[in-house]
This record gives structure tokens, C-alpha cells and sequence, in this order.
């Protein structure tokens, strides 16, 4: 015999945004295991991270088999915490569940894409 549960004050919409959380928290993960991964972390009304965006865009392009994913935090708190990403912008970029870069905050689009090519190269090795 299954068991049924009452759930009074149900509602649909509020129980699908938080069981969409819950399943975003998993693509997070994913997102780490990717071969050259991308995670730029913003929140909406950043106007710095708006000029950043294309720039990131155009540097992960430069990179054979990169995946570029922009998180908003106005839209996913729970990266916050899961990135542990503290300040906006956030870049990092990941390889196979390993974190080869981080930025926060003021992005030193020189210094990210030197470092970017020593690990791409050990990568193709």
C-alpha cells in the first residue's frame, strides 16, 4: 500500500522553483567536470561585469573544446556558496573537476590569458 502525504498550503510554483534549485546544484557540478570549463559569476546590474562579458566571451572562443557559462546570482543564490565566489565578478575556469583559475573582482584580462595558456598547453600534453 503506498503511503500518500497531504501537503496543505501546496503550492506548485513555489515547490518547483525550489526543486529547480535542487537540481541546478547538480549542473553546477557537472559544469566542473567539463575539459575547459568557463564560470563567469554576476549579478545583473553590474555594469563593470557587463563590459567584462565580452572580452571572457571572446577569450574562451580562443580555446579549443571551452565552454563559457555566465551565472547570475540574482537568478542562483546557491552558486554563491557552491563556487564559493564572494565578490562580483567572479571568473574561474575549471578542468575535469580541478579549479586552474580564479579572479575576483578587478580581472586582469592579461595576466588571466597567460596563465590560461600554460594550463592549456599542460592540458594537450
Amino acid at each position: 500500500m503506498k503511503e500518500r502525504v497531504l501537503f496543505i498550503g501546496w503550492n506548485r510554483q513555489a515547490w518547483e522553483k525550489q526543486f529547480s534549485k535542487r537540481s541546478e546544484i547538480l549542473d553546477f557540478k557537472e559544469l566542473k567536470q567539463e575539459k575547459f570549463s568557463f564560470i563567469y559569476i554576476t549579478i545583473k546590474d553590474c555594469n563593470v561585469c557587463k563590459e567584462l562579458k565580452p572580452k571572457l566571451l571572446e577569450l574562451a572562443a580562443s580555446y579549443a573544446g571551452s565552454s563559457f557559462h555566465n551565472i547570475f546570482l540574482d537568478d542562483h543564490k546557491d552558486a554563491a556558496g557552491f563556487f564559493m565566489a564572494f565578490a562580483v565578478p567572479t571568473f574561474l575556469v575549471f578542468s575535469e573537476g580541478r579549479e586552474l583559475l580564479r579572479s575576483a573582482r578587478h580581472l586582469d584580462m592579461e595576466e588571466i590569458k597567460n596563465k590560461l595558456d600554460r594550463y592549456y598547453e599542460m592540458l594537450l600534453e
